[in-house]
């Protein structure tokens, strides 16, 4: 699968389901941090931690599966996301994430936890996160700091250019360009789609058909 099509479909989940804060806390915790859904059931908010690093802050999520656990990076959006949410953030069963997941997948897919898992392993093992040595968690941040677009907002649409980025893609992949409901759908203001839909750009990812 292209990079660039498998970075599309993250974002895709990610944007589309903001109007619902659990769903959106349980795509953006397996984009942040791989986790699976056991990992995911036995999530407590007191296994989130807040860092101070030699050179960052940092925040950390201990993940817990079949008595094992691991330390993982997390986001700072999705830590304070989860803060605002009850002590044991999800408590339904592997299919009903699967279906929450399947939820937001684009036209013509169907994601489920391991896929979109696999989506974000599939963009971090193009960076090599699995060749490097990363000797502690600040390391580790740091690293999805650099690699993850989660982390540095650009999934977030906190970037005039990815806005612009995505509503292209979006009208790409949807095959609309009512920007009406492009921003209906993707809960981006009108008037910013409207633009950009006029403006007659392409997105790239219409020319890797």
């Amino acid at each position: 699968m292209d990079l660039l099509r498998t970075e599309y479909d993250i974002q895709h989940h990610l944007v589309l389901s903001k109007k619902n804060t659990l769903h959106h806390a349980l795509i953006r915790m397996i984009v942040s941090t791989l986790s699976t859904p056991e990992e995911l059931l036995n999530l407590r908010k007191r296994d989130f931690r807040f860092n101070k690093g030699k050179n960052l802050d940092y925040y950390t999520v201990r993940l817990s599966k079949r008595g094992k656990s691991r330390v993982s990076p997390v986001d700072r959006k999705t830590f304070e996301i989860i803060q605002t949410m009850p002590s044991q953030p999800f408590t339904m069963s592997e299919d009903e994430m699967n279906e929450i997941v399947g939820l937001y997948s684009p036209p013509g897919k169907r994601y489920n936890c391991k896929r979109l898992r696999e989506a974000v392993e599939s963009i971090l093992s193009d960076s090599d996160l699995f060749g490097m040595d990363l000797r502690d968690n600040e390391e580790k941040y740091a690293f999805m700091l650099d690699f993850n677009p989660l982390y540095s907002g650009f999934w977030d649409l906190e970037d005039e250019d990815g806005v612009e980025d995505f509503i292209l893609s979006y009208s790409e992949v949807t095959g609309t360009k009512d920007w009406r409901r492009i921003s209906n759908e993707t809960g981006i203001e009108v008037e910013v789609v409207r633009r950009v839909i006029e403006s007659g750009k392409k997105s790239i990812l219409k020319f890797l058909r």
